[in-house]
């Protein structure tokens, strides 16, 4: 793994790779803008403020400069801030909102130019998504959440990379980034916002790993493959031959989705298949006697416990509130789930109406596929079913430039205006030809 990232680091991204990877860092701007507003963002923001550090780093939108690991901690933060920035179906991990934050807070310190933020990115995004690879499912059968248990390794990669490590060490650093890895699933059960910190954590713990690593600080010679190593650790199931088959030929980056929706990818599926019932059908909410959702074993234990959530991060993963909410003509976008959304009397009634179980050829096709197979009930009497396996944004349907286009607009213009917001989108296109990343990262800012 170092000799690729150190190796790759000095080669071209192949084309189709970089264009993704602009798409991804296109729609994670747009959501690290929208978010940094946010309650729980703004208290990252005051947590930043009272450290009371400076540096060569910007955080967006508010334009404070600070270390590397505090700007990619709050960028993070701001970027995973809504379940609303893109996912890996393949091993179920959001690797856009650890890396680019690393990449350009690592790149402003070191003076980087925009076709190295780029290599660096890809780099970090594919060793996050190999390592994931090598314990998916496990890992979340474990209660682990895949962000902050393989994030730490793809940023160290990143931000080692922009720092002018050598293989040796790079080696060092992912082997000490093994020693940060961690994160609990426990929010999918009883909510809690600290799941919206699960890209950050890993953004600073990398790069903390990647400076420690320079000062002389050594890990684990076999941190991912050894007997008390990661993928034993993290699942009790692991393939380590993952972590390498096809490296530096196949780009796992081109698996990763962008949402269309702002919930939980488990849910999405569902939505899909219920718009498509009620579109044929012509019911509405006060028709409907009964939803019955069917999804694969992680996808009861993912999004199907939490029946009344209290609060915005437990409605998003709560399919009984969502698919209740799209039933009531809400679809899930940035702006909702707030408190009036939460106490919707209407949203409440038909979310008791809604059930969730285990549908055996949902279970089979996962990790491959997060299908959901939906039957409505309605109160004259009739039934109908619809199976989905594959929704907007994924990989075998993907979001064309324009919709995630129009998704970054949405999400940046209310923050920057529609001419500043433009001017990021036309940086973010010729990224690669930046003679200076701070050129983008000064067109961030409120």
């Amino acid at each position: 793994m170092a000799a690729f990232a150190v190796e790759q680091y000095g080669t071209d991204v192949p084309n189709a790779v970089e264009r993704h990877a602009r798409l991804i860092l296109l729609d994670q701007l747009g959501l690290q803008l929208a978010c940094s507003s946010l309650p729980w963002c703004q208290a990252v923001t005051d947590y930043v403020r009272s450290v009371g550090s400076t540096g060569p780093s910007t955080i967006v939108a508010h334009g404070i400069r600070t270390a590397p690991e505090l700007a990619a901690f709050a960028n993070a933060s701001y970027g995973h801030g809504q379940d609303f920035d893109d996912t890996c179906t393949l091993v179920q991990t959001h690797p856009g909102a650890v890396i680019f934050p690393v990449a350009l807070a690592v790149a402003e310190a070191t003076g980087a130019d925009g076709a190295a933020l780029m290599r660096a990115a890809v780099i970090g995004i594919e060793v996050m998504l190999r390592v994931a690879h090598a314990v998916s499912p496990g890992c979340l059968s474990r209660g682990h959440h895949t962000p902050p248990a393989v994030g730490p390794f793809g940023a160290a990669a990143a931000a080692g990379l922009l720092l002018g490590l050598d293989q040796p060490t790079m080696h060092e650093a992912l082997g000490v980034a093994g020693s940060f890895s961690g994160g609990l699933l426990e929010y999918t059960q009883s909510g809690g916002s600290v799941k919206r910190l699960h890209t950050a954590i890993p953004a600073t713990a990398g790069v903390r790993a990647a400076y420690l690593a320079c000062s002389g600080i050594t890990g684990p010679v076999r941190v991912l493959e050894g007997d008390k190593g990661f993928c034993r650790t993290f699942a009790d199931h692991s393939e380590p031959g993952r972590l390498t088959a096809g490296l530096g030929t196949r780009y796992l980056l081109l698996e990763v989705a962008l949402k269309a929706y702002n919930c939980c990818i488990f849910i999405h599926s569902a939505i899909e298949a219920y718009l498509s019932l009620a579109a044929e059908h012509g019911f509405e909410a006060g028709d409907v006697k009964r939803i019955e959702v069917g999804t694969s074993k992680q996808g009861t234990e993912h999004v199907g416990r939490i029946a009344e959530p209290y609060d915005a991060l437990g409605a998003q993963f709560s399919m009984h509130f969502t698919i209740a909410s799209v039933a009531c003509g809400h679809l899930p976008g940035l702006r909702s789930y707030g408190l009036d959304h939460l106490g919707d009397p209407m949203i409440r009634d038909v979310a008791r109406r809604v059930s969730v179980h285990e549908d055996p050829m949902c279970s089979a096709e996962y990790p491959g596929n997060f299908s959901a197979v939906v039957v409505v009930r309605t109160v004259d009497g009739t039934q109908v079913e619809q199976r989905v396996r594959e929704t907007l944004g994924s990989p075998t349907m993907p979001m064309s430039e324009g919709q995630v286009e129009a998704k970054f607009f949405s999400n940046a213009e209310p923050v920057l205006g529609r001419k500043r917001a433009a001017l990021v989108r036309d940086l973010v296109e010729k990224v690669s030809g930046l003679s200076d990343v701070g050129e983008l990262t000064a067109a961030l800012q409120a």
